[in-house]
């Protein structure tokens, strides 16, 4: 039985043969934005091989019918699904889900070997023909294998029926996806790639790049995004030949994981990496990370060279915080969203975005909630562009008494006469409460009484006062 190009193969119609489930755990814990990239490429190898396969959508399915089940976690916090059981050998379970938050480095070790070589070795696939060329004449070769891009049409389709935004599934609908390299050599300790000591050439573009066109001619996924996790930290022979393919695509591209922006101050090449990718038809954000403050004196390196050659692209970057947080240290607390604040104040000064990324151990403490405010300021540009955190934070209370106590208020008033009315009892009187942001930054703000000449400047950095072209403008690289 062969199989259209828009057909998703059905089970039912082909007797005594396999049947495949396919599961995403972290879809059925709520689902993300994006389709998990090794059930797309199985999808892929058992189309290829006119086995049929379903993904399974809901915990309540009935399994008994599937002779394998493969199983994919990304996320450690999301649990494997009910209906798994250890000792039923159709099961094989896999993902970064499994291992990633392992403090043992044997067993985290052990656990990533296993996990990034396991459906290589997979019994059961292993006795179907790899189709997509290469050495494996047998079995899936993850690295060739092309991705099945319909595998989420029907959940796609049922949650839209049920209401979700269509635009929800962007990432689901429109983009070729793929690792043009993997590996890292940052050994970040929070990340998977921490044992990693080299960045390597993985897969080619047309190994991924999906052509499906509609009745008009007109590409179903006219876009990529790459998984890369330090795509320029590879050799030149490896990165620069690869973007020069993602150009020749014209196709819009991004970089979903961000770029090591460092590279661009540590390498001789940073100049002409920050002009090749000036020219890109570049979809989004550019993203990046400033993940350290050691990293500060390189970063602003970084900075100048790219804004120089990108005065006006939209850059945003990665401020991962809350790592290795325990109840009730709030040295390490203060210390923490301090220099959280300085990568900001560095970021505005070049006009680029923040996004607040909070490690699982900033809920330790009983002022995490500081983490969740700064974030829901910092990760939306409409706030972080127009206002500071203090007027973010302070717009939250004014709202609420103009739309729910039907108050003629000030959308903005100074933090002294807010403060004035915070300890004068203005908010406990009259069904007037303090909302939950502003009450935090009072809590923050009372447990470091010495800082907080301190914490009133950091509470006011605005974009708008602080970007100064003449930071880059003024450089010469060429």
């Amino acid at each position: 039985m062969k199989l259209q190009d828009n057909e998703t193969p059905i089970a039912e119609t082909i007797i005594n043969s396999p049947k495949i489930g396919l599961v995403d755990a972290d879809l059925l814990n709520g689902g993300t934005r994006h389709p998990n990239l090794v059930l797309l490429k199985l999808a892929g190898f058992f189309y290829d091989n006119d086995i049929p396969f379903r993904l399974i959508i809901s915990n309540d399915e009935d399994i008994s019918t599937y002779t394998q089940i493969y199983i994919s976690r990304v996320f450690t916090f999301n649990p494997i699904p009910s209906f798994y059981d250890e000792n039923d050998s159709r099961f094989h379970l896999g993902g970064t889900g499994a291992y990633a938050i392992k403090k043992d480095v044997k067993d985290f070790k052990e656990s990533r070997s296993l996990d990034m070589h396991q459906l290589e070795y997979d019994e059961f696939l292993n006795t179907l023909p790899n189709r997509r060329g290469g050495s494996k004449a047998m079995g899936i070769d993850m690295r060739r294998q092309m991705p099945y891009y319909r595998l989420y049409d029907e959940y796609v389709e049922k949650k839209i029926e049920e209401g979700r935004k269509p635009s929800y599934f962007n990432d689901y609908k429109y983009y070729s996806i793929g690792f043009l390299t993997r590996g890292c050599v940052r050994h970040c300790p929070f990340c998977v790639n921490k044992l990693e000591n080299e960045v390597y050439r993985y897969s080619e573009l047309e190994w991924f790049l999906d052509q499906e066109r509609d009745d008009y001619g007109k590409l179903i996924r006219p876009y990529i995004y790459l998984w890369d996790d330090n795509f320029l930290a590879s050799d030149k022979k490896i990165w620069k030949p690869m973007l020069e393919a993602l150009i020749a695509s014209k196709r819009p591209f991004q970089f979903r994981q961000g770029l090591d922006e460092r590279i661009l101050a540590e390498s001789k090449d940073g100049p002409m990496i920050a002009k090749m990718l000036s020219k890109c038809k570049y979809h989004g954000d550019f993203i990046f990370a400033f993940d350290n403050w050691r990293d500060r004196e390189k970063i602003v390196k970084a900075l100048g060279i790219w804004k120089y050659y990108n005065p006006r692209k939209s850059t945003k970057f990665y401020l991962f915080c809350g790592f290795m947080l325990k109840a009730e240290d709030d040295e390490k607390l203060y210390a923490d969203v301090k220099t959280l604040f300085d990568r900001i104040y560095i970021l505005m000064q070049y006009g680029c975005f923040g996004y607040v990324m909070r490690h699982a151990d900033y809920e330790n403490h009983d002022l995490s909630n500081i983490y969740v405010q700064i974030a829901r300021w910092c990760n939306q540009p409409q706030f972080y562009r127009y206002m500071s955190f203090w007027e973010y934070c302070y717009r939250n209370q004014s709202f609420w008494e103009q739309r729910t106590k039907k108050l003629e208020v000030p959308d903005q008033i100074p933090f002294n006469e807010f403060e004035r009315r915070y300890r004068g009892g203005y908010y406990s009187k009259d069904g007037i409460r303090l909302c939950k942001t502003l009450q935090t930054l009072m809590d923050f703000i009372d447990r470091f009484p010495s800082k907080r000449e301190e914490i009133m400047k950091f509470m006011d950095y605005n974009l708008k006062d602080l970007t100064n072209p003449k930071l880059w403008e003024n450089l010469k690289f060429e």
